[in-house]
């Protein structure tokens, strides 16, 4: 999910979320009350463990609106799944010139020159035990990437079980015409301007994610490019090691989740949600070339929500396409009733209890997420649980969660098709934030550097 793949939400919400598709699954948290136009943490490895560069968030926002350079409707019209693989094809192509750098030569990449920009108050590190600074969060200085959950190896199915637990590290990046939001919403940097928001028609938002996994390891990145992270091991993370060490580690990227505002393409939810993941068995030349597209995603398929599988037998998926032809080892990670989820997308979860008594055993697989049902929750003040959960606790994987039953009222809820404007909480009068979990991280961060997160916490726990 994009779900944008996955962003740690602050550490004062009692949690630390996964954000999956386009929703981002971080790790850490972002920074408290920091430099909202930090690029990164302000942790940096000493020139004998890397001498190359750093990157420089581009958040030089356009004043101006931006004629959008992707065609609505991507050449095919409405989605269905039968022209869904063509509209995919047509997204990589499009982005072709400008991410096959970011994919291949991380070195090389400038999100300036290349016309991507990143998000304000996301950057800075949250206090911690390294050099004062909370490693795992916040942005790294190499390449900008968030941390991401770490994954139980057995999340995947044999044979594409790794021989190590996985965790992903991940980039986001806005396009132009999105960016023209951005600097809207941050005229005034500490006074954000929640009318502005809504993507313009033709935004566009790339989470490129990494995988700390060797290929011998786990051999569904044989031939991979690699990145370069600033970061700590999973086994310190694991163990509490304190204080918690930042390392240069290699990283593998794997997945591309991208969201389009594309009212043509989708015109209940207005957005589609691709997910793209590198393919070792493909005959492409270089790494961009073998990434293949696992699906898109255009809504929730509500009218089967209520279906304790998501799919009733004989039915099929309206709102997301699945491509035949993806690699194997995406079936395990795919969302609720086969909807759209990418590897990373933490989709699945493990040991889960229900209201009813329905226990979920840490064998168990249940799938309980999409791409869409994570990031329909975006609003603000943050309010909902990105999975299907009466309340906002968001435990590691493999510790107990609560769900709510699958298929029940209370779980359908999240698998609506709604337009971007409408916030699932309505409620207690939460801004809907069109899609953008990022965004609303970065809000809450603001929030807390004024003095008003105890006061937005008060009016969504009095409702």
């Amino acid at each position: 999910m994009f779900l944008l793949s996955e962003i740690n939400a602050p550490r004062r919400y009692g949690m630390t979320l996964k954000l999956s598709c386009l929703c981002l699954v971080l790790s850490g948290s972002m920074a408290v009350a920091d430099d909202p136009m930090a690029s990164n943490n302000g942790l940096y490895p000493q020139p004998a463990e890397y001498n190359g560069p750093f990157l420089v968030a581009n958040l030089n926002y356009p004043t101006a609106p931006v004629t959008p350079g992707w065609m609505l409707g991507g050449g095919v019209g409405k989605l269905t799944t039968q022209n869904a693989a063509a509209y995919a094809q047509a997204v990589k192509t499009y982005l072709e010139p400008t991410l096959r750098t970011l994919i291949e030569d991380q070195v090389s990449w400038d999100p300036r020159a290349a016309g991507w920009y990143d998000l304000v108050w996301s950057g800075a590190g949250e206090p911690g035990s390294y050099n004062g600074i909370d490693p795992t969060s916040g942005r790294d200085a190499i390449a900008n990437t968030y941390t991401g959950q770490i994954m139980p190896a057995d999340t995947f199915f044999p044979p594409y079980t790794p021989t190590a637990d996985v965790q992903n590290h991940a980039v986001i990046y806005y396009n132009d015409v999105a960016a023209t939001m951005l600097g809207a919403i941050w005229k005034d940097i500490y006074k954000p301007d929640l009318g502005a928001v809504g993507f313009p028609d033709g935004s566009i938002v790339v989470k490129a994610e990494a995988v700390t996994t060797t290929p011998a390891q786990w051999g569904v990145i044989k031939g991979a490019s690699s990145w370069r992270v600033f970061r700590p091991t999973i086994e310190a993370q694991q163990a509490n090691t304190q204080p918690l060490v930042p390392q240069v580690l290699t990283v593998y990227p794997i997945q591309l989740a991208i969201k389009i505002k594309d009212p043509i393409a989708a015109p209940k939810t207005e957005w589609v949600f691709l997910a793209f993941v590198y393919d070792a068995k493909s005959q492409g030349a270089t790494p961009w070339d073998r990434f293949v597209p696992v699906g898109a995603m255009w809504g929730n398929d509500p009218e089967f929500a209520r279906d304790p599988n998501g799919l009733p037998a004989g039915k099929v998926l309206t709102e997301s396409w699945i491509n035949p032809d993806r690699p194997a080892f995406t079936d395990s990670s795919l969302g609720w009733g086969g909807r759209l989820a990418g590897p990373m997308d933490v989709a699945t979860r493990h040991n889960v209890l229900t209201p009813s008594g329905q226990r979920y055993e840490k064998d168990d697989h249940l799938r309980a997420s999409s791409c869409m049902s994570c990031h329909g929750v975006a609003e603000f003040p943050f309010t909902s649980n990105l999975y299907p959960s009466p309340n906002k606790s968001f435990p590691r994987d493999g510790q107990q969660f609560l769900l709510y039953d699958p298929g029940s009222q209370d779980w359908a809820h999240w698998f609506q098709s709604n337009p971007g404007d409408k916030p699932m909480s309505g409620n207690i009068g939460g801004q809907a934030l069109d899609y953008d979990m990022a965004i609303m991280f970065a809000l809450s961060e603001n929030a807390e550097a004024i003095g008003q997160s105890s006061f937005l916490q008060e009016r969504v726990d009095g409702h």
